[in-house]
């Protein structure tokens, strides 16, 4: 069941997120009720969020993080450089990686 909602979830960030990335804006936007998302800093990241993200991705360069709304909750995603490939890895408000996928 994780596989399908996050299968659906990286299907709606990765169109919603190629339109936001057309226009390379750097101010954060209002997050929308409609499971829309805003591109935050990381210092608004949950502290269980970002140790995971660093336990995990060690040698992550040029990391972007946004918040999305899903099911009343939220997700933080990063997209990160790693190696030279561009990702984008997913996490719940307490650290769980949620999965990680390959722009």
């Amino acid at each position: 069941m994780k596989k399908i909602v996050f299968a659906a979830l990286m299907l709606t960030s990765v169109s919603g997120f190629a339109a936001f990335n057309q226009h390379a804006v750097s101010s954060t936007v209002a997050m929308k009720d409609d499971g829309g998302s805003k591109h935050i800093s990381a210092s608004q990241v949950p502290a269980a969020v970002i140790e995971s993200f660093n336990a995990k991705f060690p040698d992550a360069k040029n990391v972007q993080w946004e918040v999305q709304k899903e099911d009343g909750g939220k997700i933080y995603q990063a997209e990160f450089t790693q190696n030279g490939k561009r990702f984008k890895a997913q996490f719940a408000p307490d650290g769980t990686f949620l999965g990680k996928q390959r722009t």
